[in-house]
């Protein structure tokens, strides 16, 4: 399904690629991984990560400020990007920034080798905070969701935790075996 949202007529939004982050998930990721000096939320959507990180600048394609016009080096990007231009939208964060979270369904970016063998050209992934199932978070989809810490330059091992909010690990009955 596309959507022509008001003023972007000529462009195609998938309406998959509005899905907007609880706040509570927002405010988690950003305590977990403390962005510091400049940071940027690329699609700010409903606010929730400008929301846990006051100070950060933001851009949002349907206010008028397309991320891909940015060209300001940032320290930290934190945001949920939108699925369906993910590859080309982590791309462009690299141009910009050294430390990029993004909440993605974690399949974004195992699916592809080119996209792997990008990030390892710029750096690596430190971090997946394993957030849970999708349709946990109220979003349409199911597919397990996580927040990926990218890092310029690292080379390290690459570690996961999971997000337990009730200090118990939980699963969906989805992801039960």
């Amino acid at each position: 399904m596309t959507l022509a949202l008001p003023g972007f007529e000529e462009e195609a939004v998938k309406g998959g690629d509005i899905t907007y982050t609880p706040d509570d998930i927002a405010a988690a990721i950003v305590r977990r991984f403390q962005p510091q000096g400049r940071i940027l939320d690329p699609c700010r959507g409903g606010g929730a990560f400008t929301r846990a990180m006051p100070t950060a600048d933001w851009c949002e394609v349907r206010d008028g400020r397309d991320f891909f016009a940015w060209r300001e080096p940032v320290d930290w990007i934190v945001s949920n990007p939108p699925y369906s231009t993910f590859a080309p939208f982590l791309r462009h964060s690299f141009t910009v920034a050294r430390e990029i979270v993004y909440l993605v369904s974690l399949c974004k970016l195992f699916y592809s080798d080119r996209l792997m063998r990008d990030v390892w050209a710029w750096g690596g992934v430190k971090t997946v905070m394993v957030i849970g199932n999708g349709k946990a978070l109220g979003w349409p989809f199911g597919y397990c969701f996580g927040a990926l810490h990218f890092s310029k330059d690292y080379r390290g091992p690459m570690g996961v935790e999971f997000h337990t909010p009730n200090g118990k690990d939980e699963c969906s009955d989805e992801a039960k075996y």
